[in-house]
């Protein structure tokens, strides 16, 4: 695979010619639409301020979220041509590090620390910003640089390509000499070296500590294991269910295996599939497991590896044992990818009530991979769309525009694009969950509830057994939007737009409506934990509210949904 419609990272110590050799590659590949960015630069441009200025004002770390932050902006666009000049610490940071394999090509500019000195002292003393070796001595300077090697050798010997400058001959090269080698090395690692999938990045902020959203074909496996190593972890604990087991557990554990540390321990927890196991038991027989294995914060992590059951226990389990253990999630169905795994929820349904005991506890790391909806049933790829047809729903109308034309496509599994519609959910929830991270804050983040009100009573009235619970928000939400109609707030043609669309994404007329309990439903909608009859309905395509309704329309609502099933 070639390298020549990716990015190229020049990542190196201060003074290794990163910038200057990036300037010459570029124009070298001017008609390939190449483009140099300069990351300092876009620090100053996110700041508003020079490099030297956020450093007096602001300190290195503030430095360091900045350039995290212009590394994002810069790694976003898809299918972009860049080559990206760096700073010499950028690679201390895990994240920065997964940005960067994710989105292009770590190049190691390798210079020696004497160089290095040279080139930083020269640029000194004409005038350009370097705050970390200002105060420095020639001496000094060097023994500096010397340290930083030492700390930053071993990130930078995970670039896909080691770019050594110093000649064998000990004669000086132009960057415009040292950029026409680079190229010819580019493409001989080409030939050499099978270049790893792509992955984009989010970031979730949340006031318990922010964390990566990585999205990407085939990068599960191989991003776990750099967190594992990154963690120098001695234990990992998969914890999956039967369905995921028997589909993935053999290959998951054979590549994980090769990937981390020859020391790294890796143990499997299996939990029953299906919703009517999200209970007190299985949380139970989870902790057992963690107690059994021995498990520690500092030493361990926890691997939440299925669908929306197995992501919201793991994290309840994990934030419980030891008073909580580092956790990855690994979503595996659509509902998952979209919405479980993302938020920081946990939680177990009880007596009967969806998700009555929980708690918020966010996780490290979410590596959102689509190569496993390979192996979902259709019903259960129906049933994690309605998840992302929501949020088109509550907060996006052109977003609900694109998807109403290639729902067809969607439901058949087919759609080319699935990756960018699970990227594009997992912005738009990101959006409530950072506004409203604990749902504090009344109509915010409740708004992710549209349809869940209704279609929890339906969940609640048949024993969790019955449905799916995407299903159920699918009856839910059409339920809601009939009720929106209802009471004046959207149109007709708006209600039918909206009825035929949802309705591809549940089977036609069956027999799951027989022994339904009209009154049960009604009851367990009425004790929902949200409050008193306090549904979401719709003002328009892309625009919801939250609301209190009566009895009477709650009621004749629940008539109308049972009919559609």
């Amino acid at each position: 695979m070639t390298w020549r419609n990716r990015n190229l990272y020049l990542i190196g110590l201060p003074g290794a010619g990163k910038s200057a050799i990036g300037r010459e590659l570029a124009e070298l590949l001017r008609r390939q639409k190449y483009a140099f960015v300069d990351l300092d630069v876009e620090i100053e441009k996110l700041a508003g301020q020079s490099i030297s200025e956020i450093f007096s004002s602001q300190g290195e770390q503030y430095f360091r979220e900045l350039e995290t932050n212009a590394l994002l902006k810069v790694a976003a666009p898809i299918e972009s041509r860049q080559i990206i000049a760096t700073g010499g610490g950028i690679v201390q940071s895990p994240l920065n590090r997964s940005i960067i394999r994710g989105s292009g090509i770590p190049v190691w500019v390798d210079v020696t620390v004497r160089e290095a000195a040279k080139n930083v002292l020269n640029d000194i003393l004409q005038g350009k910003d370097r705050p970390l070796f200002r105060a420095n001595s020639p001496e000094e300077l060097q023994e500096r640089l010397r340290q930083l090697l030492d700390e930053r050798r071993k990130y930078y010997e995970q670039a896909t390509l080691h770019f050594v400058t110093r000649s064998i001959r000990g004669d000086e090269r132009t960057p415009k000499e040292l950029a026409s080698e680079l190229l010819t090395a580019l493409d001989e690692m080409s030939l050499a070296v099978a270049l790893k999938p792509r992955h984009r990045a989010l970031v979730a902020h949340s006031a318990l500590g922010d964390y990566p959203i990585l999205v990407g074909n085939g990068i599960a496996i191989r991003e776990l294991a750099h967190f594992a190593r990154d963690k120098e972890v001695s234990q990992i604990i998969v914890v999956t269910d039967r369905n995921v087991e028997r589909h993935h557990w053999e290959e998951f554990h054979s590549k994980l295996s090769k990937d981390v540390r020859p020391t790294a321990k890796i143990s499997k927890i299996t939990i029953e599939p299906g919703e009517e196991y999200k209970n007190l038991e299985t949380l139970q027989k989870t902790l057992q497991g963690f107690n059994n294995i021995a498990i520690s914060r500092k030493s361990s992590i926890v691997v939440a590896f299925g669908g929306g059951v197995v992501t919201d226990i793991t994290a309840l389990a994990a934030n419980l044992y030891h008073r909580g253990i580092p956790l990855v999630h690994i979503p595996t169905t659509l509902l998952a990818l979209v919405d479980a795994s993302i938020g920081g929820k946990t939680g177990i349904d009880y007596l009967g009530g969806k998700n009555l005991i929980g708690t918020f506890y966010p996780p490290c790391q979410v590596l959102v991979d689509p190569i496993y909806l390979k192996t979902l049933p259709r019903d259960t790829l129906r049933s994690g769309l309605a998840e992302v047809f929501k949020y088109a729903l509550i907060g996006n109308k052109l977003m609900w525009v694109d998807l109403s034309k290639r729902t067809r496509r969607l439901i058949r599994g087919v759609d080319t694009i699935y990756e960018e519609v699970i990227y594009n959910s997992i912005v738009e929830k990101l959006r409530y969950v950072e506004a409203d991270e604990f749902e504090t804050k009344s109509g915010i983040r409740e708004l992710l509830n549209f349809g869940h009100t209704f279609g929890h009573a339906l969940e609640s009235a048949t024993e969790f057994a019955q449905f799916l619970h995407g299903e159920a928000v699918c009856y839910g939400m059409r339920a809601a939007v009939w009720l929106s109609k209802e009471l004046g707030y959207i149109t007709d043609d708006d209600w039918t737009q909206i009825e035929l669309t949802l309705g591809m994404l549940v089977s036609s007329k069956n027999d799951k409506a027989v022994n339904i309990d009209l009154e049960r439903v009604f009851a367990e909608f009425k004790r929902d934990k949200k409050g008193k009859n306090r549904v979401i309905l719709l003002r328009s395509i892309g625009e919801a509210f939250t609301t209190e309704i009566s009895e009477h329309d709650a009621h004749r609502t629940i008539v109308h949904m049972l009919n559609l099933i």
